[in-house]
């Protein structure tokens, strides 16, 4: 840690790091034009697109889902250039997650008390679409069975736990130790063999299956995600699902109205910095 810290430069700022996401978003979007690689903006991103015209003002990331068949092209013929890296199990196997990042490598990212695998910059995360099964009570059993990988996954990641009594804090090590025995790509190939089976293509339900945040929400009817339109974030268009009203709906409820103030906050817990040096800005 004393290494890393020491090519830091100045902490971001909230509007610096929405500034950042918003190049890497434009970068993702004109590497998408330019070959033919469907993509909507998604969950908080969209939100704020549709009830802000840019980034809700107190959200400090950027989420898109890609159609999986683009998304295995887009891990196939993307090519990390000046700061810009890809990040995905499928180009580096130290790499935590079951979904991509395309990561600004001229800062650095720290989660408290999580080891992501990879040492990367602020990012663009890139989620599947993926098919559920048609039947929707044997969807929410998937989702079940995702939630559990996934818990084991968000386990291991943890390199600083805590636990409110001895006993918990013990049992807690122990869980971590035996699933870093298995390690982390045992849990993030489980959660994409159930995310993506060819023979579910055509489906009635599709969603983002490789992280799931919002669990049974996020099974929707394909008719959501079967064209695109233009929303305005930023200034600039992007794609939006077809159906992003219901989409928003289902993960949100009355999506328009503002939370209270006391809920306008990130769920996030990081900090972000400059890299002090530019020799520290290629791949690592």
């Amino acid at each position: 840690m004393n290494n890393e810290q020491s090519v830091l430069g100045e902490e971001l700022t909230l509007q610096e790091l929405k500034d950042i996401e918003l190049d890497l978003l434009k970068e993702f979007r004109s590497f998408c034009e330019n070959n033919g690689i469907r993509y909507f903006l998604a969950h908080g991103t969209l939100l704020g697109a549709i009830r802000y015209k840019g980034f809700i003002p107190w959200d400090d990331d950027v989420d898109v889902l890609v159609p999986r068949e683009d998304y295995e092209q887009l891990i196939r013929i993307f090519e990390d250039h000046g700061i810009y890296r890809l990040y995905s199990i499928e180009r580096d196997k130290k790499y935590g997650y079951p979904f991509a990042k395309l990561c600004n490598n001229a800062t650095r990212k720290i989660e408290a008390s999580l080891d992501n695998g990879v040492v990367q910059g602020v990012e663009l995360d890139i989620f599947p679409l993926d098919h559920w099964a048609d039947d929707v009570e044997e969807a929410k059993k998937e989702v079940r069975r995702l939630k559990k990988k996934m818990f084991w996954l968000r386990t291991i990641k943890n390199s600083s736990p805590t636990a409110k009594t001895p006993f918990r804090l013990f049992v807690l090590k122990m869980m971590i130790a035996f699933g870093r025995l298995l390690g982390s790509r045992f849990f993030i190939n489980g959660i994409i063999r159930i995310s993506y089976r060819k023979k579910q293509a055509g489906s009635a339900f599709m969603g983002n299956k490789s992280w799931c945040p919002y669990g049974e929400k996020d099974i929707c009817p394909s008719e959501v995600f079967s064209g695109s339109t233009e929303v305005e974030f930023e200034g600039d268009k992007y794609p939006a699902p077809i159906g992003y009203d219901e989409y928003l709906t289902r993960l949100y409820g009355d999506y328009l109205p503002e939370p209270p103030k006391e809920k306008q906050k990130t769920h996030h817990v990081f900090k972000a910095y400059r890299l002090a040096s530019s020799e520290t800005q290629g791949n690592e």
